[in-house]
């Protein structure tokens, strides 16, 4: 239990500079150097105003000076790359397999929340991920098992596939009916999890987006009111990593 306690610490620690990544680098700003300041009043915030997790419980979820709510996601950035850590281990223990693993699924939830928070699924995260998971799989490290011939055929397919959605759209609609970055996010899971996941990931996002676009645009009264396509993508990544081989060989 004492690994599984450090590692779950240290995920919280880690996850608390997810935030800060979540919150800065969409507007290109400094994620080492800037002190962290309240979003409401400017007032800039003391170390213990930022112990993982402990700091909100204690300040109730408010700002320590002007007391407005401070955001739930916070604390659960924290506690999904704490879990992801302790997860990966239990999976993995203490290996390469682990560190791999804990890397594709903490950059899932960086990506799910900067495209949540400002639609925007950031080249820094697809485009290098999508190298090392097919050097992995080239070099037999994929933590998913996935091979080269696999992880190139995920890579091209997810990609295309999505890029030629969103020609098409443009083309016949002359609307964006997809962002780029979407297209970019499906070339790097396919890299890391192979082929089988693509058609996973597409019927389960479209799916998930639907049941949440169509009681939207009634609300807002909006039939293009836009939807963060790439936040159903990871939830449906993620669903894969936990039930996509359990839901392939029930289908066979």
């Amino acid at each position: 239990m004492v690994v599984e306690t450090y590692l779950f610490l240290f995920g919280l620690i880690v996850g608390s500079f997810f935030n800060v990544c979540i919150l800065r680098l969409p507007k290109d700003q400094d994620i080492f150097l800037k002190s962290s300041a309240c979003l409401n009043c400017s007032n800039k915030l003391k170390w213990y105003h930022n112990i993982p997790l402990i700091s909100f419980i204690f300040l109730l979820g408010k700002c320590h000076f002007c007391k407005k709510k401070i955001s739930f996601q916070y604390p659960l950035v924290e506690i999904l790359t704490a879990s992801i850590f302790l997860f990966s281990y239990l999976q993995f223990g203490l290996t390469l397999n682990a560190l791999f693993f804990s890397i594709l699924l903490s950059s899932l939830v960086i990506i799910f929340f900067t495209d949540l928070n400002e639609y925007l699924i950031l080249d820094i995260f697809t485009l290098p991920l999508s190298v090392i998971g097919f050097v992995l799989s080239a070099i037999k490290l994929n933590p998913f098992s996935v091979l080269i011939a696999d992880s190139f055929a995920g890579l091209i397919i997810g990609f295309s596939v999505f890029y030629l959605i969103r020609w098409f759209f443009y083309k016949y609609k002359k609307i964006e009916g997809m962002g780029l970055g979407d297209a970019k996010l499906m070339m790097m899971i396919g890299a890391w999890l192979g082929l089988k996941s693509i058609l996973f990931v597409m019927f389960f996002s479209s799916v998930t987006a639907l049941i949440i676009a169509i009681p939207l645009t009634i609300i807002k009264k909006d039939r293009r009111y836009p939807i963060p396509y790439g936040c159903f993508i990871t939830l449906a990544a993620f669903l894969y990593i936990l039930i996509g081989d359990t839901f392939y060989k029930f289908l066979l």
